[in-house]
Order: structure tokens, then sequence, then C-alpha cells
């Protein structure tokens, strides 16, 4: 929870202690009705501390998910770079083949010494 939302929550539960005070010392003194709204009233911050819970609580699951995506998204970086390499290696042999085997990468793992009859 972020000191934001723990200050909303201490603001909302010492209104809600604060309206339930009221309610209490203003039973039997005013009519009935503005008693029970009171009462209602009191009830009323209850609901923004469940909400500001809630809200944490989405911040730490969204978190969480942005920290798996980042580490999905380095593998996938990873298998990309593999398959460029793998795209690189291989466009040496196909220089190779169309410059009818004038040019071919002397460190070329697919490259055969012509030179040596056996």
């Amino acid at each position: 929870m972020s000191r934001g939302s723990r200050v909303l929550t201490v603001l909302y539960i010492a209104v809600a202690l604060w309206l339930a005070y009221c309610t209490v010392r203003t039973w039997g003194d005013v009519p009935a009705w503005t008693t029970l709204a009171m009462a209602a009233a009191s009830l009323a911050p209850v609901l923004g501390v469940v909400r500001e819970t809630v809200i944490a609580d989405e911040r730490r699951a969204v978190a969480v998910l942005r920290e798996r995506e980042g580490r999905r998204a380095a593998w996938r970086d990873a298998a990309a770079a593999a398959v460029a390499r793998a795209e690189v290696e291989a466009a040496c042999c196909e220089r190779w083949w169309t410059s009818c085997a004038t040019e071919h990468d002397p460190n070329c793992a697919h490259r055969t010494s012509w030179g040596t009859t056996a």
C-alpha cells in the first residue's frame, strides 16, 4: 500500500469513528431517522478502506505481471538474437553461392577446403 493510500485509510477510519461516536451521542435526543442516517454515513468510509486495499492488491498484481512479462521479453530477445545469428551465419554461405564461390568467409564453419585432395 502506498503512503497516500495509508493516509486515506487513516482518514477514512477517523471519519467512520467520529460519525459512529456522533451517532451514539445523539441516540434518543434527535429524530430516529437522523440517527439512522448518521449510522449509515458512518459505514460509508468503511467502503473507502475496502477500496484502498483492493487498489493496493491490484497494484501488487500488476507489478508481478509486469516483472514476469519483462522476463518473458528478455527470453524472447535472446531467442531473436539466436535466430538473427543463425541467419547471419547462413548469409555467408548464401553470399558464397551467389558470388559463384569467389567470396566466402574464411571463418565459416560450412567452408570446405578445395585445395587439398584426399
